[in-house]
Protein backbone atom coordinates (compact mmCIF):
# COMPACT_ATOMS: atom_id res chain seq x y z
CA UNK A 1 0.00 0.00 0.00
CA UNK A 2 3.47 2.59 0.82
CA UNK A 3 4.37 1.80 -2.75
CA UNK A 4 1.00 2.68 -4.52
CA UNK A 5 -0.08 6.11 -1.80
CA UNK A 6 4.15 7.03 -3.27
CA UNK A 7 2.97 6.72 -6.93
CA UNK A 8 -0.13 8.83 -6.32
CA UNK A 9 1.94 11.44 -4.21
CA UNK A 10 4.66 11.76 -6.87
CA UNK A 11 1.99 12.52 -9.43
CA UNK A 12 -0.12 14.82 -7.31
CA UNK A 13 3.06 16.42 -6.20
CA UNK A 14 3.98 17.22 -10.11
CA UNK A 15 0.70 18.77 -10.32
CA UNK A 16 -0.28 15.64 -12.78
CA UNK A 17 -3.83 13.86 -12.17
CA UNK A 18 -3.65 12.05 -15.54
CA UNK A 19 -0.90 9.38 -16.75
CA UNK A 20 -0.80 6.67 -18.96
CA UNK A 21 0.10 2.77 -18.93
CA UNK A 22 3.37 3.09 -19.89
CA UNK A 23 4.15 6.03 -18.37
CA UNK A 24 3.10 4.42 -15.08
CA UNK A 25 5.51 1.23 -16.37
CA UNK A 26 8.33 3.78 -16.87
CA UNK A 27 7.93 4.98 -13.17
CA UNK A 28 7.67 1.63 -11.76
CA UNK A 29 10.36 0.04 -13.67
CA UNK A 30 8.75 -3.16 -13.85
CA UNK A 31 7.41 -5.69 -16.17
CA UNK A 32 4.11 -4.92 -18.20
CA UNK A 33 2.46 -7.65 -16.23
CA UNK A 34 3.44 -6.31 -13.24
CA UNK A 35 2.01 -2.78 -14.00
CA UNK A 36 -0.93 -4.17 -15.04
CA UNK A 37 -1.76 -5.49 -11.89
CA UNK A 38 -0.27 -2.34 -10.14
CA UNK A 39 -2.74 -0.49 -11.67
CA UNK A 40 -5.48 -2.66 -11.41
CA UNK A 41 -5.01 -2.86 -7.41
CA UNK A 42 -5.32 0.45 -7.26
CA UNK A 43 -8.17 0.85 -9.46
CA UNK A 44 -9.46 -2.01 -7.00
CA UNK A 45 -9.01 0.43 -4.17
CA UNK A 46 -10.49 3.94 -4.96
CA UNK A 47 -7.51 5.51 -5.86
CA UNK A 48 -7.45 6.01 -10.23
CA UNK A 49 -10.12 5.62 -13.19
CA UNK A 50 -9.36 3.86 -16.42
CA UNK A 51 -10.47 6.72 -18.71
CA UNK A 52 -9.59 4.65 -21.59
CA UNK A 53 -7.58 1.89 -22.46
CA UNK A 54 -3.94 2.75 -21.23
CA UNK A 55 -5.17 6.24 -19.83
CA UNK A 56 -5.63 6.46 -16.39
CA UNK A 57 -6.84 9.67 -13.84
CA UNK A 58 -6.10 10.11 -10.02
CA UNK A 59 -9.50 10.10 -8.19
CA UNK A 60 -9.99 13.17 -5.89
CA UNK A 61 -9.71 12.35 -1.94
CA UNK A 62 -13.71 13.11 -1.86
CA UNK A 63 -14.58 10.87 -4.29
CA UNK A 64 -13.08 7.41 -4.12
CA UNK A 65 -15.06 4.89 -4.80
CA UNK A 66 -16.91 6.68 -7.42
CA UNK A 67 -16.43 7.34 -10.88
CA UNK A 68 -14.11 10.33 -11.84
CA UNK A 69 -15.91 10.82 -15.20
CA UNK A 70 -18.82 12.04 -13.08
CA UNK A 71 -17.35 14.73 -12.08
CA UNK A 72 -14.39 15.14 -15.50
CA UNK A 73 -15.83 14.22 -18.24
CA UNK A 74 -13.91 16.01 -20.57
CA UNK A 75 -10.81 14.18 -19.14
CA UNK A 76 -12.44 11.19 -20.03
CA UNK A 77 -13.88 12.37 -23.71
CA UNK A 78 -10.13 13.09 -24.04
CA UNK A 79 -8.46 10.21 -23.25
CA UNK A 80 -10.82 8.13 -25.58
CA UNK A 81 -10.96 10.16 -28.63
CA UNK A 82 -7.03 11.65 -28.60
CA UNK A 83 -6.00 12.35 -32.04
CA UNK A 84 -9.44 12.53 -33.35
CA UNK A 85 -11.60 15.39 -34.08
CA UNK A 86 -14.59 15.39 -32.00
CA UNK A 87 -16.73 17.55 -29.52
CA UNK A 88 -18.58 16.27 -26.18
CA UNK A 89 -22.38 16.60 -27.79
CA UNK A 90 -26.17 16.68 -27.39
CA UNK A 91 -27.62 15.51 -23.66
CA UNK A 92 -23.70 15.18 -22.14
CA UNK A 93 -22.71 18.56 -23.24
CA UNK A 94 -26.25 19.94 -21.95
CA UNK A 95 -25.91 17.48 -18.51
CA UNK A 96 -22.42 19.69 -18.31
CA UNK A 97 -23.94 22.75 -18.75
CA UNK A 98 -25.51 22.19 -15.79
CA UNK A 99 -29.43 22.67 -17.98
CA UNK A 100 -31.02 18.71 -17.77
CA UNK A 101 -32.97 18.31 -14.67
CA UNK A 102 -32.35 14.52 -14.66
CA UNK A 103 -29.28 12.74 -15.38
CA UNK A 104 -27.48 11.17 -18.51
CA UNK A 105 -25.27 7.68 -18.25
CA UNK A 106 -25.02 7.47 -22.23
CA UNK A 107 -22.10 9.77 -22.97
CA UNK A 108 -23.02 11.52 -26.38
CA UNK A 109 -19.30 12.38 -28.48
CA UNK A 110 -19.60 13.74 -32.59
CA UNK A 111 -16.32 12.66 -33.87
CA UNK A 112 -15.53 12.74 -37.57
CA UNK A 113 -15.13 8.93 -37.56
CA UNK A 114 -15.87 5.68 -36.04
CA UNK A 115 -14.38 4.26 -32.98
CA UNK A 116 -14.48 0.63 -32.06
CA UNK A 117 -15.25 0.79 -28.32
CA UNK A 118 -19.08 1.27 -27.19
CA UNK A 119 -17.86 2.73 -23.44
CA UNK A 120 -15.98 5.58 -21.68
CA UNK A 121 -15.14 4.88 -18.03
CA UNK A 122 -17.89 1.93 -17.81
CA UNK A 123 -20.54 4.38 -19.09
CA UNK A 124 -22.25 3.61 -22.46
CA UNK A 125 -21.20 5.76 -25.67
CA UNK A 126 -23.44 7.17 -28.31
CA UNK A 127 -21.43 8.06 -31.21
CA UNK A 128 -22.13 10.25 -33.57
CA UNK A 129 -20.26 10.75 -37.09
CA UNK A 130 -19.94 14.24 -38.47
CA UNK A 131 -18.62 16.40 -40.63
CA UNK A 132 -15.23 17.94 -40.07
CA UNK A 133 -16.71 21.21 -41.21
CA UNK A 134 -19.19 21.49 -38.58
CA UNK A 135 -17.29 19.24 -35.76
CA UNK A 136 -15.91 22.23 -33.89
CA UNK A 137 -18.86 24.54 -35.18
CA UNK A 138 -20.08 26.83 -31.77
CA UNK A 139 -18.15 24.61 -29.46
CA UNK A 140 -15.79 25.28 -26.79
CA UNK A 141 -12.68 23.79 -25.50
CA UNK A 142 -12.97 21.70 -22.15
CA UNK A 143 -10.06 19.89 -20.73
CA UNK A 144 -8.31 19.87 -24.48
CA UNK A 145 -11.50 18.35 -25.48
CA UNK A 146 -14.28 19.86 -27.02
CA UNK A 147 -17.54 20.73 -25.76
CA UNK A 148 -20.90 21.68 -27.70
CA UNK A 149 -22.07 25.10 -26.49
CA UNK A 150 -25.67 25.94 -24.99
CA UNK A 151 -26.98 27.11 -27.99
CA UNK A 152 -25.09 24.40 -30.25
CA UNK A 153 -26.41 21.31 -27.99
CA UNK A 154 -30.25 22.98 -28.15
CA UNK A 155 -29.84 22.99 -31.58
CA UNK A 156 -28.50 19.63 -32.41
CA UNK A 157 -30.81 18.03 -29.89
CA UNK A 158 -33.82 19.09 -32.00
CA UNK A 159 -32.34 18.59 -35.24
CA UNK A 160 -31.54 14.55 -33.61
CA UNK A 161 -34.91 13.87 -31.31
CA UNK A 162 -34.78 10.43 -32.31
CA UNK A 163 -31.93 10.23 -31.11
CA UNK A 164 -31.60 11.99 -27.56
CA UNK A 165 -34.88 9.84 -26.73
CA UNK A 166 -38.51 11.79 -27.98
CA UNK A 167 -39.85 15.62 -27.31
CA UNK A 168 -40.05 15.04 -23.96
CA UNK A 169 -36.21 15.21 -23.40
CA UNK A 170 -36.15 18.18 -26.14
CA UNK A 171 -38.83 20.10 -24.07
CA UNK A 172 -37.09 19.89 -20.96
CA UNK A 173 -33.67 20.82 -22.23
CA UNK A 174 -35.60 23.60 -23.97
CA UNK A 175 -37.05 24.77 -20.74
CA UNK A 176 -34.21 24.46 -18.34
CA UNK A 177 -31.65 26.26 -21.17
CA UNK A 178 -33.62 28.75 -22.94
CA UNK A 179 -33.14 31.31 -20.15
CA UNK A 180 -29.20 31.51 -21.29
CA UNK A 181 -29.82 30.66 -24.45
CA UNK A 182 -28.80 33.11 -27.41
CA UNK A 183 -31.36 32.21 -30.48
CA UNK A 184 -28.98 34.75 -32.70
CA UNK A 185 -26.35 32.19 -32.32
CA UNK A 186 -29.30 29.22 -33.38
CA UNK A 187 -30.62 30.79 -35.91
CA UNK A 188 -26.99 31.28 -37.22
CA UNK A 189 -26.65 27.40 -36.79
CA UNK A 190 -29.58 26.83 -38.53
CA UNK A 191 -28.72 28.32 -42.07
CA UNK A 192 -25.27 26.36 -41.50
CA UNK A 193 -26.77 23.42 -41.82
CA UNK A 194 -29.49 24.19 -44.47
CA UNK A 195 -33.39 22.41 -44.44
CA UNK A 196 -32.50 20.35 -41.89
CA UNK A 197 -31.19 22.99 -39.52
CA UNK A 198 -34.28 25.51 -40.22
CA UNK A 199 -36.34 22.02 -39.32
CA UNK A 200 -34.18 21.59 -36.48
CA UNK A 201 -35.42 25.92 -35.60
CA UNK A 202 -38.61 25.26 -36.23
CA UNK A 203 -39.66 22.51 -33.64
CA UNK A 204 -37.19 25.44 -30.65
CA UNK A 205 -39.57 27.95 -31.76
CA UNK A 206 -42.68 25.76 -31.74
CA UNK A 207 -41.66 24.25 -27.92
CA UNK A 208 -39.96 27.70 -26.81
CA UNK A 209 -43.52 29.76 -27.86
CA UNK A 210 -46.43 27.62 -26.84
CA UNK A 211 -44.53 27.14 -23.63
CA UNK A 212 -43.78 30.89 -23.28
CA UNK A 213 -40.05 30.34 -22.91
CA UNK A 214 -37.36 33.10 -22.92
CA UNK A 215 -35.87 32.49 -25.98
CA UNK A 216 -37.01 34.08 -29.31
CA UNK A 217 -37.06 32.37 -32.94
CA UNK A 218 -38.76 33.66 -35.61
CA UNK A 219 -37.66 31.17 -38.51
CA UNK A 220 -39.72 32.06 -41.76
CA UNK A 221 -42.32 29.59 -42.57
CA UNK A 222 -44.77 29.90 -45.09
CA UNK A 223 -48.21 27.69 -45.42
CA UNK A 224 -46.32 26.02 -48.35
CA UNK A 225 -44.02 24.90 -46.41
CA UNK A 226 -44.22 20.57 -44.88
CA UNK A 227 -45.40 19.91 -41.73
CA UNK A 228 -43.02 18.61 -39.86
CA UNK A 229 -42.84 16.16 -37.08
CA UNK A 230 -41.58 17.31 -33.07
CA UNK A 231 -40.94 13.82 -32.88
CA UNK A 232 -39.62 11.95 -36.18
CA UNK A 233 -40.34 8.48 -34.53
CA UNK A 234 -43.96 9.07 -33.92
CA UNK A 235 -47.00 9.18 -36.35
CA UNK A 236 -49.47 10.22 -33.92
CA UNK A 237 -50.58 14.31 -33.81
CA UNK A 238 -52.27 15.89 -30.80
CA UNK A 239 -51.82 19.08 -32.07
CA UNK A 240 -50.47 20.93 -34.71
CA UNK A 241 -48.70 24.45 -34.25
CA UNK A 242 -49.78 26.14 -37.86
CA UNK A 243 -47.28 29.18 -36.99
CA UNK A 244 -44.02 27.06 -37.22
CA UNK A 245 -45.87 24.03 -38.73
CA UNK A 246 -44.97 21.17 -36.88
CA UNK A 247 -47.40 18.33 -35.70
CA UNK A 248 -46.47 17.45 -31.88
CA UNK A 249 -47.12 14.05 -31.05
CA UNK A 250 -48.48 15.10 -27.51
CA UNK A 251 -50.68 18.06 -25.98
CA UNK A 252 -49.14 21.31 -24.96
CA UNK A 253 -50.46 20.11 -21.70
CA UNK A 254 -48.98 16.87 -21.60
CA UNK A 255 -45.40 18.33 -22.40
CA UNK A 256 -45.79 21.39 -19.76
CA UNK A 257 -46.37 18.58 -17.50
CA UNK A 258 -43.41 16.16 -18.38
CA UNK A 259 -40.73 19.41 -18.14
CA UNK A 260 -42.20 20.51 -14.95
CA UNK A 261 -43.24 23.85 -15.65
Amino acid sequence: MARQLEFIDTLLSEGRDEFTFEEARARLKVSTEATANFLARLSKKGLVDKLARGHYAIRPLGALGTSLVTQDLGSAVRAAFEGREHRIAYLSALSELGVLSHPVRTIYVACTERVRFTAVSRRPLRLVVEKPETIHLDAEVVKNSWRSSLERALFECALRVDLIGGAERLGDAVASGSRDADSVRIAHLAKNFGARGVAAERRLASIATALHLPLTLAPAVSKRQQVIRLDPRDDRVAWTDSRFRVAWNMTIDELQAVVGN
